[in-house]
């Protein structure tokens, strides 16, 4: 009965996703983007120093939040890749 239950939940859930695909799409990113964000920092817990290479422009601290709106602008595509 349990399993029959949950193959229920999981057509009911196809079906919805069915019928609002980009929309269910994202809903469903945003609902696991903390999950994401929480795996990728993990590693960087024990991170003493941070050393940044740069050629031009901003170094140092300063490079560190165009580093962030970049890789935050990847975001989407990366998902979609996925």
């Amino acid at each position: 009965l349990r399993a029959r239950a949950e193959a229920a939940a999981a057509a009911a859930k196809a079906e919805a996703f069915g019928q609002f695909q980009d929309a269910a799409v994202v809903e469903m990113v945003l609902q696991r983007l903390p999950q994401v964000a929480e795996a990728v920092a993990q590693p960087l817990l024990g991170t003493r120093r941070v050393t940044l290479v740069g050629s031009s422009g901003d170094v140092g601290v300063a490079k560190i939040p165009s580093e962030i709106l970049d890789l935050v602008t990847r975001l989407p595509e990366a998902v979609g890749a996925l």
